[in-house]
């Protein structure tokens, strides 16, 4: 210990190479074997070869760890992955399985990237390997007994959580408060890397917790929330899952533009609008009413982006941002179509860069009038298109007899495609000349085709002696019960408009159970869920039913 040479009753003298001897157990007590040489063992493995007793201590270091020769697949998703953690586990009963192996694996479990995992196969293979930790520590920490032992042993004998079902539960209370200090102290004590899947499921731990809180709380941890998943995106979809539905459920559930631009963003789950073709596909993990809230919001964005972007560049707005905005809730779908002028102001403008880069993979182009932009937006069964310019009308065309493809990549903007509207010989439900006092005009217009402008939500409001209601359909009001108190009773819908409605789309129907005696519903099913009929059907007071898959008119 390097005492020959000092002077005794010099206590320094013993205390230093009592350290180092220290800092080499310690050394040890946590040493990996040569990367190179885990990473043959693995090989080995995959490749259907036995492993001897030191191949399967070097491979417990690398079982997580993906193989370039065999396509990036890990030990972790091989068929005899169990029966390798079966030969851990009686050499951990029998007292024979090295510490050094019980640590290689910790190590792995640790290590273990999401991002890397390929397959089902390979993150059951992971839960496994938790669960055998979480069976042999006590095994582990028996035999590491009570004198001198890793320091790695004294952290997991304080914070075993982490090999349980719910490893992050313990810590995501304090880092949703900002407080990473244990976390950090955690990682550094068992050598846990920033690509571990233990952030990543701290992160969905915390988002999880975030949705316990009240309504205001939790949406004043959006900004948080959004960040947190940003920086460690491994559970990401699984995170904006549980963060959409919770916000969903809000009072309200008032727009929320940075949750709205993270989550459209190309790289995450696009925007919401490529659903029905196929392209946006991670929209399908939330039920409809919460795909619908997002693609309102972005709706919204378009809206306002086009007149205030776009239009006003031509000094063409003339109220008009202002007119569709109170049809704003009714708004199903949008496009953004852009001119040549606009797209090449996209190197010099940011604003343009920005919404342009915001609707790829959405928007369409027109091949003449470079000078102008139009706007497709969906109300009801009708398919509306403005011009970003004058003296272009706006035409109002029904959505099942357009005279143009309205997922085309190109336009040409004229009386060929989008102003067909304008020639006799195409039919167009309404023309929308912007001349002064337009606005009252195209109200009146628009009624007519059963457009009106949004109202609020629908309010019931019962009274001694009478009821009142103000929603959409016809309800009935009744008074007279036992106790002498006003109870109000709803019809429901206008039948005949609803049938009407109905059976402009093949294969939907109406359920009305509303006469059976346990008191049933009236159900609009559509097999296609088709979102013009949801809107018209939610403008008449229906809502939808996740359970069920259809639509059904609420009871009082």
């Amino acid at each position: 210990m390097g005492l020959h040479s000092g002077e005794f009753g010099k206590p320094e003298l013993v205390e230093k190479p009592t350290r180092e001897a220290e800092r080499i157990f310690q050394g040890f007590a946590a040493a990996k074997p040569r990367k190179e040489d885990a990473y043959a063992a693995a090989l080995s493995f995959l490749r259907g070869k036995e492993l001897d007793s030191w191949q399967r201590d070097l491979v417990a270091s690398a079982i997580g760890e993906p193989i370039r020769e065999q396509d990036g697949a890990m030990v972790l998703g091989a068929r005899r992955f169990p029966a390798l953690l079966g030969l851990y586990e009686s050499e951990a009963k029998r007292g024979d399985l090295w510490r050094l192996t019980w640590h290689g694996l910790l190590y792995s479990y640790f290590n273990f990237d999401p991002n890397l995992a390929n397959d089902d196969a390979t993150r059951s293979g992971w839960e496994a390997l938790r669960s055998f930790l979480e069976r042999t520590w006590p095994l582990i920490d028996k035999q590491a007994g009570k004198n001198q032992v890793p320091d790695w042993v004294n952290v997991l004998r304080k914070e075993s959580e982490v090999l349980s079902e719910n490893p992050v539960d313990k810590y995501s209370h304090s880092y949703l408060r900002g407080e990473t200090g244990p976390t950090d102290r955690l990682a550094e004590d068992l050598g846990i890397p920033p690509s571990s899947w233990f952030w990543h499921a701290l992160v969905l731990g915390v988002v999880r917790r975030a949705t316990a809180e009240s309504d205001a709380e939790f949406r004043r941890l959006i900004p948080q929330l959004v960040k947190l998943i940003q920086g460690k995106p491994g559970f990401r979809d699984e995170a904006l899952e549980v963060l959409l539905i919770r916000y969903h459920a809000c009072k309200g559930a008032p727009h929320d533009e940075r949750l709205r631009d993270y989550v459209c963003q190309p790289t995450v789950w696009k925007n919401p609008k490529l659903k029905a073709a196929g392209i946006a596909t991670a929209w399908n993990r939330v039920p409809d009413p919460v795909w619908q809230m997002v693609l309102s919001w972005v709706n919204e964005r378009n809206l306002k982006d086009f007149f205030d972007i776009l239009a006003a560049r031509n000094n063409a707005d003339e109220g008009r941002l202002a007119f569709w905005s109170k049809y704003l809730k009714q708004i199903a779908w949008t496009r953004l179509v852009f001119g040549v002028d606009t797209m090449a102001l996209k190197r010099s403008n940011p604003g343009i860069r920005e919404l342009i880069a915001r609707e790829e993979g959405a928007y369409a182009q027109l091949t003449s009038k470079p000078e102008v932009d139009a706007f497709m937006m969906q109300i009801g069964s009708y398919l509306i298109i403005e011009f970003s310019k004058k003296p272009n009308a706006c035409y109002v065309y029904q959505a099942d007899q357009l005279p143009f493809e309205p997922y085309d990549r190109h336009y040409e903007g004229g009386t060929a495609d989008l102003a067909a509207g304008y020639r006799q010989d195409v039919g167009c439900a309404l023309r929308i000349v912007h001349r002064e006092g337009w606005g009252d005009r195209a109200e009146v217009e628009l009624r007519q085709l059963g457009i009106r402008p949004d109202r609020p939500e629908a309010q019931r409001v019962a009274t001694a002696g009478a009821a009142t209601t103000s929603t959409a359909g016809n309800r009935t009001a009744s008074s007279g019960t036992a106790s002498g108190r006003a109870t109000a009773k709803f019809a429901g819908p206008d039948m005949a408009a609803l049938r009407a409605l109905v059976t402009r789309f093949r294969g939907a129907s109406i359920d009305d159970r509303r006469s059976n005696a346990s008191g049933g519903r009236l159900w609009v099913e559509d097999p296609l869920q088709r979102t013009t009929l949801g809107t018209e059907l939610k403008a008449l007071g229906f809502k939808w039913a996740n359970n069920r898959q259809a639509w059904y008119f609420p009871e009082n």
